[in-house]
């Protein structure tokens, strides 16, 4: 591999983080082909001093981006990936704080990029999240867009994320989400007032780039593929779309023990966050601890 970028969007949820970061040194450990990777940290404004702590101690070659005014979510991670990109050499991975991946998680990226290179040629982007008990050998095509730890290929990017990126979308992102959808409601099930209604709500970045995915298949297969068997673990049960979420403890050292011991229930997440989708929380598969490198495109 060249050089590439993990970018990592970070704001106010530091245990998250150190749970995250954890896991991802794990995974280098593990298995990494190159040093030529560079995280890229994006620092929220407002971010608390703990975050900026264990993003300075990150034990890997780093760049830290710290925003001095407010840009949100959205504009946050598209921003940087625009700066990404702009040095990365082939793709991008997305990894946010609230995501712990599984430690073949990059022996699977770059087996799956020998592969697609033989097999298929183009493609948008890759999936690590899938069902935990499917098959831990296929990698398929998918239209859904899973924000938690995918690889982003750069063609992708140049050619449908980064001409989005820009005011018209951060300043009216449903309307926009919701007027890129309707541009092509001839060739997927297409539903004006359902479109509407997800476009209020799911309008963040992950909803533009999931719409993106669309288009780019439609306009010159660009396919996207999912892994089946989930390689990362979604832990956040506070956010923006996650209001009742509180971590109890009255400072960083107890809310990282209680953190520990409640990712470990998933019953218990679904009661602090009231997150909406079933498949939030799945635990990742045990099989993959004895995981022998094959990958199949079905």
């Amino acid at each position: 591999m060249d050089k590439q970028i993990i970018l990592r969007p970070v704001f106010n949820r530091p245990e998250m983080l150190q749970i995250s970061l954890e896991y991802e040194i794990a995974a280098r450990k593990y298995y990494m082909t190159s040093d030529k990777f560079i995280t890229m940290f994006l620092i929220e404004y407002g971010s608390p001093q703990k975050t900026l702590e264990l993003v300075k101690n990150y034990p890997f070659e780093k760049e830290i981006i710290i925003r001095t005014e407010k840009f949100g979510l959205s504009k946050n991670i598209l921003e940087g990936m625009k700066t990404a990109f702009d040095i990365a050499d082939d793709f991008v991975i997305h990894l946010e704080d609230d995501v712990l991946i599984h430690e073949t998680y990059f022996k699977f990226m770059k087996v799956f990029l020998d592969l697609i290179k033989t097999k298929v040629g183009k493609f948008s982007y890759l999936s690590a999240g899938g069902i935990p008990s499917s098959s831990i050998f296929k990698v398929s095509k998918c239209e859904r867009y899973l924000s938690w730890a995918p690889l982003i290929n750069k063609e992708f990017f140049i050619k449908y994320i980064k001409p989005c990126a820009n005011s018209d979308y951060y300043d009216h992102r449903g309307q926009f989400v919701f007027d890129l959808s309707g541009r092509y409601k001839e060739k997927y099930k297409y539903n004006k007032a359902w479109t509407q209604s997800v476009t209020k709500k799911w309008n963040e970045q992950a909803g533009l780039i999931g719409r993106l995915i669309k288009v780019a298949g439609f306009e010159e297969n660009m396919y996207a593929f999912g892994n089946s068997a989930a390689r990362q673990r979604h832990i956040g049960y506070f956010g923006k779309n996650r209001p009742k979420g509180i971590l109890p403890g009255n400072n960083f050292e107890e809310r990282l023990k209680n953190l520990r011991e409640i990712i470990k229930d998933i019953s218990k997440m679904y009661k602090l966050s009231g997150a909406e989708y079933k498949d939030c929380y799945l635990f990742v598969s045990e099989r993959l601890d004895s995981w022998d490198g094959k990958l199949i495109l079905v």
